[in-house]
């Protein structure tokens, strides 16, 4: 068989040829199954996906913050003018609640002021018994002794004038000498102007002139006036809760002067909040009550809450995270979000910790295939 496959060259060709030739076709034969089972599978796949239902993206903005107490943490100091006093006695402690107008601290000055008061009052009291009196006009007394002078006066007037006309009528007969007549006009004319003058006495004692009234009415202002100041002195050497809350730092203790931190810090931890700093171009996403999810960095306490107040101006970063090339200048807006009510007494104490804070926006457009 050698022997004719070496003598017949055109035959060792073709057969040569043979087994490139079953390759080829099988190569072909693999691609067109292999074509045909992607195609299916790509059918199949297909098919799950219109069957599975479409799944919302929920989108997310994420910002460092804070926790703080509702409404800030207060910083209560002594009120203006008590430069340089010192803490005579703290009525608080720290931790203790209070509500508003609760007195918390008194001032070394407190004793001083409230002498003043006292002579103030006592001389409010003691003008209004002058204008009581002023109103009032002369007593009794007064006038009814005047007005008995004034009987007396006329009676010596009427004396005088008979003995002046008795002077005349014997002058007349040459009976007296005339100059007798000048004592007797003298004593007359004395006796009027005595009278005259006992009659207006009696009247000044009656009458009450609106001029001394609205005079002591005055006087009377100007007491009270004084003695607004003397109180408001006094009421500025008492330090008073603005606000409810709770004693979270006393800065000045009793014996101590009060310097630029204050008497004490305050506030309302009842009602904690999460501050958020967003960055200025994500605000625009965020909605009142939009819900938000708060962690505790140091601690990894998880809350929940929700969008309820987004700032007015835009600050730069105040919570810097640990990543050394995150941008520690960037502008900033803080949104509060209001914790739920039931998980605030974990956090009463963490005021100012550091918070991770998650806010979930609207759902966004489904996913695509």
């Amino acid at each position: 068989m050698s022997v004719n496959m070496v003598s017949n060259p055109r035959s060792a060709v073709l057969y040569s040829r043979w087994p490139i030739t079953v390759i080829v076709l099988i190569c072909l034969l693999a691609g067109v199954v292999a074509a045909a089972v992607a195609a299916a599978r790509l059918a199949d796949g297909r098919d799950q996906v219109a069957a599975t239902p479409t799944t919302p993206v929920v989108k997310k903005i994420h910002a460092l913050g804070r926790l703080e107490p509702r409404g800030t943490v207060l910083r209560i100091s002594a009120p203006s003018g008590n430069e340089g006093a010192r803490i005579e006695q703290m009525l608080v402690e720290e931790g203790q609640s209070v509500q508003p107008d609760d007195l918390l601290a008194v001032l070394d000055v407190a004793d001083r002021r409230e002498a003043a008061v006292v002579e103030a009052e006592a001389r409010w009291h003691a003008a209004q018994a002058k204008l009581d009196q002023v109103r009032a006009g002369a007593k009794p007394g007064e006038i009814d002794a005047q007005s008995a002078m004034v009987e007396r006066m006329d009676a010596e007037l009427e004396l005088a004038r008979k003995e002046l006309e008795r002077a005349r009528q014997l002058i007349a007969k040459q009976v007296l000498a005339p100059e007798s007549l000048d004592q007797k006009q003298f004593t007359y004319d004395r006796a009027v102007l005595e009278t005259r003058r006992a009659k207006a006495m009696l009247d000044s004692l009656r009458e009450v002139r609106d001029v001394d009234v609205r005079l002591q009415e005055r006087e009377v202002a100007a007491a009270a006036a004084g003695l607004r100041r003397a109180r408001a002195d006094l009421d500025a050497a008492q330090v008073r809760s603005n606000a409810v809350g709770k004693v979270l730092k006393i800065h000045t203790h009793a014996g101590e002067r009060i310097g630029d931190q204050g008497v004490l810090q305050l506030g309302d931890v009842a009602r904690m909040q999460a501050v958020a700093e967003v960055f200025e171009g994500d605000v625009q996403q965020i909605r009142i009550g939009q819900p938000a999810e708060v962690a505790v960095s140091s601690s990894g306490i998880k809350l929940t809450g929700r969008v309820e107040q987004i700032g007015l101006m835009v600050a730069r970063k105040d919570v810097l995270s640990n990543d050394p090339v995150s941008d520690t200048d960037a502008r900033v807006l803080e949104v509060r979000i209001e914790l739920d009510a039931a998980m605030i007494p974990q956090v009463e104490r963490l005021s100012n910790a550091r918070v991770e804070v998650t806010i979930l926006l609207e759902d966004g457009s489904t996913a695509s295939p």
